[in-house]
């Protein structure tokens, strides 16, 4: 009976450790398949971050697609030129405007400054000129007050001149990367180039301007047509940033303007507004 009851003893326990072996293994593969999940997790989180980090800038996509498209039409590009805007809210006086250039002189040391105070603006000017990638740089800082109230502003400028994609690719790169040594939060971007026909235009400047229309796959929001000149405004879905009118939203302009019969008629395009006089 002892015998008996003691094998029985030693089955019940032997299968107790084997229930517990099985729900342990168990329990491990659980264990192991989250620490699976949670790590792809991690890396899909993480990669998708790093994915952004490495797209391009949205504006800056924008000046690509007008050289696309100047190049498609045959337009030979002469100039083109980036902006970043915005707000500086904390200057309230002469030293926070002093304190506010002194950072940027740090921050932006290649550039050469001319600070201007006056009774009714506050001025600094840094310029440099890349020899090598035949680039301008402008960046200002400006504070216009009255007795009441100042308002300052930041405005950073890059121009570059003709158009091979390499070039223009470093000049838009370094760009951005002057912004955020600038400041962290965010500008506003504006995109403009500027181009010619050297032949006359088949079908008159209201037939090409309809051409870069139908490029940019924009539909036209308002339009000024003159004889040597058509002005127009547009919407395209395929760029982000808008700005309100009365007779809608639109992101780009186009500009065409001919000096007489027979003279090269100039071209400029323009996100979300052109940003030079023509």
């Amino acid at each position: 009976m002892w015998n008996g009851h003691n094998e029985r003893g030693n089955g019940f326990i032997s299968s107790t450790k084997s229930i517990e072996k099985k729900w342990k293994l168990y329990i491990n593969r659980l264990l192991g398949l989250f620490f699976i999940c949670v790590i792809c997790f991690t890396g899909v989180i993480l990669g998708n971050e790093v994915s952004r980090a490495q797209l391009p800038n949205d504006i800056s996509t924008e000046i690509l697609e007008i050289a696309e498209v100047f190049q498609e039409e045959k337009i030979n590009v002469q100039e083109w030129k980036l902006y970043g805007r915005k707000n500086v809210y904390k200057i309230r006086d002469l030293v926070a405007f002093q304190k506010e250039v002194n950072r940027l002189k740090q921050n932006m040391g290649h550039l050469s400054w001319n600070v201007i105070e006056e009774e009714d603006q506050w001025k600094a000017v840094g310029t440099h000129y890349n020899d090598l990638l035949k680039q301008e740089e402008t960046l200002q800082l400006i504070t216009t007050h009255t007795n009441s109230s100042k308002t300052s502003y930041l405005l950073y400028e890059v121009t570059g001149y003709g158009w091979e994609k390499p070039v223009a690719t470093e000049i838009i790169n370094n760009f951005h990367s002057n912004l955020t040594n600038i400041s962290h939060e965010d500008f506003e971007i504006f995109s403009c180039m500027t181009g010619d026909f050297n032949d006359k235009i088949e079908g008159g400047l209201q037939n090409t301007t309809n051409i870069l229309l139908e490029a940019f796959s924009a539909q036209v929001v308002e339009e000024i047509q003159e004889d040597t000149f058509v002005s127009v405004s547009a919407y395209t879905d395929a760029w982000n940033n808008v700005l309100p009118t009365h007779q809608g939203k639109m992101n780009l302009q186009i500009g065409l303007r001919t000096q007489g019969m027979g003279d090269k008629t100039t071209v400029i395009v323009g996100t979300p507004i052109i940003t030079v006089e023509y």
